[in-house]
């Protein structure tokens, strides 16, 4: 496993199909904060090329274009705010809120779908829809994670699969087995999509491999044991709070609240 050092605190990983660069979109979302006239806070954004939503503390999305530097739309999804997004291939909002309900709206109605809703009253943190089964993942606030058929809009399953808040979860384009599942006790765990069962849970040793560049280091990785529980005598340093993941062919990228970014790779 390779870590890279972060000049900043990442929270998300931003898609691939930006315009410019990362750079220009983090100046457009603040011009559009700042253009705002709303006076609540925005918690999450999502970026869909032409257009970003940001998800606010007052409940409502809002759509700005991306080149009209303009906000298109205000679409109110929740009484609480709203923590996570991610749209679907039909252009449908999915939104999670600190309530604990996901709320679907088409934006080209401003009319709710659906609610779906969860046995977590501290919120959803975050979401993943996998288009090739057309199943949602969440992660909770207190550590679950569940699944809905968004075919039939009924919850498959829910399970805790860790004691703290889940802050991401991401699977590869087109994979139906595996969800990779990151949070606030930075284990990366593994878990099986069609019943919510852990596969398997890594972290990195202490221990450094190689630095040859100091400009990343290397680590070995370790599975921890089935069913391990003994999660407060591993040490922080081995397990920083993972914020954000994505996934790859036998490989995993996360970004971490030590400012570092890690490249897992499996063999």
């Amino acid at each position: 496993m390779s870590t890279y050092p972060s000049t900043t605190n990442p929270h998300y990983l931003l898609p691939s199909m930006l315009p410019h660069s990362e750079t220009y979109f983090h100046l457009i979302f603040q011009e559009f904060v700042s253009r705002s006239a709303s006076s609540s806070n925005p918690f999450v954004s999502f970026y869909f090329d032409p257009e970003a939503m940001v998800g606010y503390d007052d409940g409502a999305i809002r759509v700005f274009d991306m080149y009209s530097r303009s906000c298109s739309q205000i679409i109110r999804m929740h009484s609480a705010p709203v923590t996570c997004l991610c749209v679907s291939e039909d252009q449908l909002i999915l939104s999670g809120s600190t309530s604990g309900s996901i709320t679907i709206s088409d934006p080209y109605s401003v009319q709710q779908v659906t609610t779906l809703r969860s046995s977590d009253g501290r919120g959803i943190r975050t979401l993943c829809l996998n288009p090739s089964s057309q199943l949602l993942f969440a992660g909770s606030a207190v550590g679950y994670t569940y699944c809905w058929d968004l075919r039939t809009r009924k919850q498959l399953w829910g399970k805790r699969v860790s004691p703290n808040v889940i802050y991401s979860v991401q699977h590869m384009r087109g994979d139906r087995s595996t969800l990779a599942v990151g949070g606030i006790d930075g284990i990366l765990r593994f878990v099986n999509q069609n019943d919510g069962t852990i596969v398997s849970s890594c972290i990195m040793e202490d221990k450094l491999i190689s630095s040859p560049s100091g400009s990343f280091q290397r680590r070995k990785g370790r599975r921890l044991p089935d069913n391990y529980l003994n999660i407060d005598i591993i040490p922080t340093s081995a397990r920083p709070s993972i914020t954000c993941l994505a996934v790859g062919m036998k490989k995993v990228v996360t970004t971490h609240n030590s400012s570092d970014i890690r490249l897992w790779k499996f063999t």
